[in-house]
């Protein structure tokens, strides 16, 4: 399952600007509260417009299906939140199948969005990349979804333009992770890392594509042959309420403990990569290379001790489990939901960083979209009235938490039922069960 010589081609000849340049020739149409012009022939059904055009041989419309790959990520990566959130629901009712196959979707949504923000659009059996802008080509490969998406993902993560995506997006305290590194080899340094993580948080694409039976076991088969698979209700309970913490946005970043965890994971495979010593072996020789990080960016006196204890383990010393998991299998019958659960997370993390990128770079700023966003919010019932500011969003998710942290605190584990979660804690799994709200303070300018 890989890309025809051809469309590695196309690939690795793709540039962002093409995207940006036909995306920023929307914002006409963007004002009038619309992604695409209301005559865009590809904005209705467009994987049955592109088969009727290639069966017929009329050819496309160039500039339409540019413009339509270009104003997609950000609803792909909204739609992979949505996803993420009737899994997380499927979870924390015991149904771990269900979140299995959400979850999944909601990775594939991610990785849609993201290579939709490279100039990939993927339709079906007929994919088309943005090769200058308003300009069109069209994919050799006819791959299905599933598989053309990992495959372009795959390939995509081995060229230096992918690292480059990720170090600009990652925006530990609100510096590119890429400025973090620079006095210890820049981008080129943390490149093998960001390659890993890109093709970790998308690996269910791989692995459900060409294993029909790992699919097949959430998807398709009865759950119950030839066993039941059963989770326990404080373990879905702690997952739940650790993601969701993971996820805590802050006034630099839109990200904060995902992007903190991510330098400190990549400062410390750095160091290991060129000492031969863990940071933990080898304390006294890690602390200098993290100042050596950290130092170069002035940060005030208190926040650099912070960032420093935080990069030596001195405060939360373990990484959110949502790292930790993401290197887990999807069939475990315990913890597989919580593997394509947490690489889902991550991978719509990158998309959504992308999606703002790719807003930014359209000169585009929270008014220029408050239709999609004001829009999406009262249809989910995150308000009934528009919010001063998409962070007040968070306040919500700090209210849910504290009222898990409450029942966690009032019962045993052997007493965290599904049906006492269900019947103590609907007003907060209500709010755990939208991170519809993540889209909206992740890729609101």
């Amino acid at each position: 399952m890989t890309l025809f010589a051809s469309d590695k081609q196309i690939v690795a000849r793709l540039a962002r600007r093409h995207v940006e340049e036909t995306f920023s020739a929307l914002k006409g149409t963007i004002a009038s509260s619309r992604w695409v012009t209301a005559a865009n022939r590809y904005s209705v059904d467009p994987v049955a417009v592109l088969a009727g055009e290639i069966d017929n041989g009329s050819g496309q419309q160039p500039t339409e299906l540019a413009q339509y790959i270009a104003a997609s990520p950000v609803l792909h990566a909204t739609d992979g939140w949505s996803y993420l959130g009737k899994s997380l629901v499927a979870l924390l009712r015991g149904d771990p199948h269900r979140a299995i196959h959400l979850a999944y979707y909601a990775e594939l949504r991610a990785a849609v969005s993201l290579l939709a923000t490279e100039g990939i659009g993927i339709f079906s059996t007929n994919h088309f990349a943005i090769t200058r802008k308003d300009t069109i080509r069209k994919f050799s490969s006819t791959l299905g979804t599933h598989r053309f998406a990992w495959s372009c993902l795959d390939h995509w993560a081995t060229l230096p333009k992918a690292t480059q995506l990720f170090v600009r997006m990652i925006r530990p305290q609100g510096i590119a992770l890429e400025d973090w590194f620079l006095p210890v080899g820049g981008t080129t340094a943390i490149a093998p890392q960001a390659q890993a993580w890109l093709r970790q948080w998308g690996v269910d694409l791989r692995n459900f594509a060409d294993d029909r039976d790992a699919r097949n076991i959430s998807s398709y088969q009865p759950d119950g042959i030839p066993n039941v698979w059963q989770i326990q209700g404080p373990d879905a309970l702690e997952f739940a309420r650790d993601l969701w913490a993971s996820l805590e946005p802050s006034p630099l970043t839109r990200f904060d403990v995902i992007d903190r965890s991510i330098l400190r994971i990549a400062t410390e495979a750095l160091f290991k990569s060129l000492t031969g010593d863990t940071a933990q072996q080898r304390p006294n020789k890690f602390r200098p290379f993290a100042e050596s990080i950290i130092k170069p960016h002035n940060l005030s006196g208190p926040t650099e001790t912070q960032l420093l204890r935080f990069l030596m383990r001195g405060s939360s010393p373990h990484n959110p489990t949502i790292f930790e998991h993401s290197k887990g299998p999807a069939t475990d019958a315990a913890t597989g939901a919580h593997a394509v659960i947490s690489r889902a997370a991550l991978l719509l993390r990158l998309a959504s960083g992308a999606s703002l990128l790719l807003l930014r770079a359209a000169s585009l700023n929270a008014a220029s979209i408050a239709f999609w966003s004001d829009s999406l919010g009262r249809s989910r019932g995150l308000w009934e009235n528009a919010l001063s500011s998409p962070m007040d969003m968070w306040a919500d998710v700090l209210d849910a938490l504290a009222e898990v942290e409450a029942f966690q605190q009032q019962y045993a584990q052997v007493d965290q039922t599904f049906f006492k979660i269900r019947s103590e804690l609907s007003d907060a799994l209500v709010n755990l069960g939208s991170p519809e709200r993540v889209a909206i303070w992740a890729m609101t300018p």
